[in-house]
C-alpha cells in the first residue's frame, strides 16, 4: 500500500531508525572481521545519514510556534483573510534543506479531527517556505509571516486551520501532519461572521411614531403678501347717510361683498378667516355751515363702519367682529384744502380761474372767510358741480393680512375635498404637499395626495404619494400598498428623474426582497445626488455606508473608515447608528466608538436585540468576559433564537467555558 503524500506514517519513522541501526551494525561487524566495506554498506551509511538529517528536522519542526491573526478568523465581504506567522527552533534549518508549512482550512467540528489523519475535504489557503541556505547557522529563530485568504462559504462558519509540514534535502523529503494550529494557547476555530450583522436600510425601521423613513419633497410654498383693496363711497351734500344710489356707491358695496364672500369660500368657513383691518379717511366739501362740516367726517366714517359690520353679519362672522380694527382719519376743516386744490387742477376751470381759487385758499383768512370769497366767484357753480361732490366721501382701505392658510384651514378644506363637497382645485399644489407631508397620519397623506394627483399630476405629487403608500405598507404590512407605490413612483420617474424618487424605489425593492433592484435604484439616487435637499443627503450617506461595509475585504482596507465617516453625517436611524458601531468594531481600532454606535441604536429602539448582541461581541474582542454575559442576556430576552447563534459564533469560542457566558446561554 502506497504512502499518503501529505503524511509520514509512524512505520516510516520506524523504518528510518531501523535503517540507521542496521547500517551501524553492519559497519561494526565488517570492521571487527577486517572485511572490506562494500558499496552497499557505504550507500546504506549515506542513506542513514540523510534520513537522520530529515528526521531531526521533522522532530524539531514539531516544536515550531505558529500564530494566527486574527484569531478567530474573520469574514469581510466574501473573503477570509489572515496572517500566519511561523517561528522555528534556532538550529533546525541546515544548508541545502527546505521546510514548507502547507496551510488548509477544514469545515466542520474540531472534535472529529484526529492529528495525523488527513480530513476528507480541505480548502488549501497558502504555504510558508523556509530556505536552509538563508537560515543555516542563524543565532535567532527563523520567522516568516504571510498573508493568506480563502473565499468564504457558509460551511466554513464552523471549522479550523490545520498545517502539514514537509522537510526536504535535495531530492529526499519527509512529511508530517496534519495538526491543528494553536495560536497564543488557543486552537484556531471557526470564522467570525460579524460583518454579516450589517443592517440594511429597512432593517428595524418603523414609522409608528409618525416619522417616515422615506423621502417626501416639499413644494415651494411662499407666504402671500398683504393685500389692500380700496373702496370709495360718496355722500350727498351735508349728509352722513350712505346711499347705494349716490355715485358708484352701489357698485363699490357689491365689490366689497364679493371680495368678502370669496375670502370666506377660500378659507372654508367663516370662523377660519384671518383678522382684517379696515382703515381709511372721511372728508367733507367746504360749502355749508361750519358746525355741520366739523362733524360730517366723523359721522360719515361711522356710517361706513356700520355698513361693514352689517356686511360681516350677513356672512355670519359672529363675535369675531370685535377683533377687527376700524381706523379712520376724520379730516378737519382745514385739512380738506390740499385735496380741494388738487381737484381744482383737474377741473374744467381755465388757468386764470384756477390761480384765483388757489390764491383764495392759500390766503391768510379763516375757513369761513375763504368759503365766502369762493361763493362770490362767477364760476362758483362749477365748483359745486365738479369739485364739492368729490369731497363728500369716506375712503375705505380693506387690508387682508397674510392670506396664507393655516394647517387647520387647509385640513378643513381637504376634508370637504375628500368628501366631494369641494373641487380639488380649491387648493394649490403647494398647499396639498405642505400639509400632507407634515401630517403624522399616513392614511390622511394617502387620501389627500390621491386627490391632489387628480389635479396636479406632477413628479412632486407622485413622489410624495408613492412615499405615503410606502409608509402605509410599512405600517400595515399590506403588500398591496407596495404595488401602488411602485406604479406611482414609476409615474413620477417618467416625469422627472430625481434622487428622491430613486431612493424611494430602492427602499421599495428592499421591502419586496429584491436586493439587486434596490442597489440599482440606490446607485442612481447617489449618481443624481441630493441637490439642495439635506434630508436626502443624510439618507444617501447611510446607503453609501451600507454598501461600503459590504465591499470591505479586510480590517485595514479603508472601507470601514470610509463607512463610519459617512455615517457621522447620516440620518439618525437605527440601521445607521448600528452600522456606525459595526464599522468601528470590524476595523478593530476603537471599540469605545463601536459601543457608542450600538448604544445609540438602542436609544432609538430599546428592543433591538442585535444591538445588544453586537455589544457582547465587542466585549468579547476586548476580553471583558463579564460584560459578554450581561449583553447576551438582554439580547436573548428580546430574541431567544440568538442563543443558537451565540453557541456556534466564533467570537465567543474562547469564552464557552466562562461562567458569565454559560449563565447567559443556559
Amino acid at each position: 500500500m502506497g504512502l499518503d503524500p501529505l503524511l509520514l506514517r509512524s512505520d516510516l519513522m520506524d523504518l528510518s531508525l531501523l535503517i540507521k541501526y542496521q547500517t551501524l551494525n553492519i559497519l561494526i561487524m565488517m570492521f571487527l572481521m577486517k572485511k572490506p566495506v562494500s558499496m552497499l554498506a557505504i550507500l546504506l551509511s549515506v542513506l542513514a545519514t540523510s534520513c537522520n538529517t530529515l528526521t531531526d528536522m521533522a522532530n524539531l519542526a514539531r516544536k515550531q510556534q505558529l500564530a494566527v491573526e486574527p484569531n478567530p478568523l474573520e469574514l469581510h465581504g466574501n473573503n477570509v483573510s489572515f496572517t500566519l506567522s511561523a517561528k522555528l527552533p534556532v538550529k533546525m534549518m541546515k544548508k541545502n534543506t527546505k521546510y514548507a508549512i502547507k496551510t488548509a482550512y477544514v469545515a466542520g467540528d474540531l472534535i472529529r479531527f484526529r492529528s495525523g489523519v488527513p480530513p476528507k475535504e480541505v480548502t488549501m489557503v497558502g504555504t510558508i517556505e523556509f530556505d536552509g541556505n538563508q537560515y543555516a547557522g542563524a543565532k535567532e529563530e527563523p520567522k516568516i509571516s504571510k498573508q493568506m485568504n480563502f473565499a468564504f462559504e457558509d460551511k466554513h462558519e464552523q471549522g479550523f486551520l490545520i498545517v502539514y509540514g514537509k522537510v526536504s534535502k535535495k531530492s529526499k523529503s519527509q512529511q508530517f501532519g496534519p495538526i491543528e494550529i494553536v495560536s497564543a494557547g488557543n486552537t484556531n476555530v471557526g470564522v467570525a461572521t460579524t460583518s454579516r450583522l450589517v443592517k440594511s436600510p429597512i432593517d428595524g425601521i418603523s414609522n409608528a411614531n409618525g416619522k417616515s423613513p422615506f423621502i417626501y419633497v416639499r413644494g415651494q410654498w411662499h407666504k402671500a403678501p398683504f393685500k389692500v383693496i380700496p373702496y370709495k363711497l360718496n355722500f350727498e351734500q351735508g349728509s352722513a347717510r350712505l346711499k347705494s344710489t349716490v355715485g358708484a356707491n352701489g357698485k363699490s358695496i357689491d365689490l366689497a361683498k364679493e371680495a368678502f364672500k370669496a375670502m370666506v369660500a377660500q378659507f372654508g368657513t367663516v370662523d377660519q378667516l384671518p383678522e382684517i383691518n379696515f382703515s381709511g379717511s372721511s372728508a367733507h366739501s367746504p360749502e355749508g355751515r361750519t358746525t355741520i362740516n366739523q362733524t360730517l367726517p366723523t359721522q360719515r366714517s361711522a356710517a361706513l363702519e356700520k355698513q361693514m359690520k352689517e356686511m360681516m353679519k350677513a356672512f355670519e362672522y359672529g363675535k369675531r367682529i370685535s377683533k377687527f380694527n376700524f381706523l379712520f382719519d376724520n379730516k378737519t376743516l382745514e385739512a380738506t384744502w390740499p385735496e380741494f386744490k388738487s381737484l381744482i387742477q383737474g377741473s374744467s376751470l381755465n388757468e386764470d380761474q384756477k390761480s384765483e381759487v388757489v390764491a383764495i385758499v392759500d390766503g391768510s383768512d379763516g375757513f369761513v372767510e375763504k368759503e365766502k370769497k369762493l361763493q362770490g366767484l362767477a364760476y362758483y357753480q362749477t365748483l359745486m358741480d365738479e369739485i364739492y361732490p368729490k369731497m363728500r366721501y369716506a375712503q375705505l382701505r380693506f387690508t387682508l393680512p397674510d392670506q396664507t392658510k393655516t394647517t387647520e384651514q387647509i385640513e378643513n378644506l381637504l376634508a370637504k375635498i375628500v368628501t366631494g363637497e369641494m373641487a380639488a382645485d380649491r387648493l394649490t399644489e403647494e398647499e396639498y404637499i405642505t400639509v400632507a407631508i407634515t401630517n403624522p397620519n399616513f392614511a390622511n397623506r394617502v387620501k389627500w395626495l390621491e386627490k391632489a394627483v387628480t389635479k396636479y399630476d406632477t413628479w412632486l405629487v407622485n413622489n410624495n404619494l408613492g412615499a405615503a403608500y410606502l409608509d402605509m405598507a410599512l405600517l400595515t404590512k399590506d403588500q398591496a400598498y407596495l404595488e401602488k407605490a411602485l406604479s406611482t413612483l414609476n409615474n413620477a420617474k417618467n416625469k422627472k428623474e430625481s434622487g428622491e424618487i430613486y431612493y424611494n424605489l430602492g427602499m421599495l425593492y428592499l421591502m419586496k426582497g429584491d436586493a439587486n433592484q434596490a442597489q440599482e435604484n440606490f446607485q442612481k439616487a447617489i449618481t443624481i445626488g441630493a441637490g439642495n435637499n439635506p434630508a436626502l443627503t443624510g439618507k444617501l450617506n447611510g446607503i453609501k455606508a451600507y454598501y461600503t461595509i459590504k465591499k470591505a475585504t479586510a480590517r485595514n482596507d479603508g472601507k470601514y473608515k470610509e463607512a463610519y465617516e459617512l455615517l457621522a453625517n447620516a440620518t439618525n436611524t437605527v440601521p445607521n447608528k448600528f452600522n456606525q458601531g459595526l464599522a468601528y468594531l470590524l476595523e478593530g481600532n476603537d471599540y469605545e466608538q463601536a459601543k457608542a454606535g450600538f448604544n445609540a441604536a438602542i436609544q432609538l429602539n430599546a428592543k433591538d436585540a442585535m444591538a445588544h448582541y453586537a455589544l457582547a461581541v465587542t466585549a468579547a474582542r476586548q476580553g471583558k468576559a463579564g460584560e459578554i454575559g450581561k449583553h447576551l442576556k438582554k439580547a436573548f430576552d428580546l430574541q431567544v433564537a440568538l442563543k443558537a447563534k451565540a453557541l456556534k459564533d466564533a467570537e465567543f469560542f474562547k469564552f464557552k467555558t466562562n461562567s458569565s457566558f454559560l449563565d447567559a446561554i443556559k
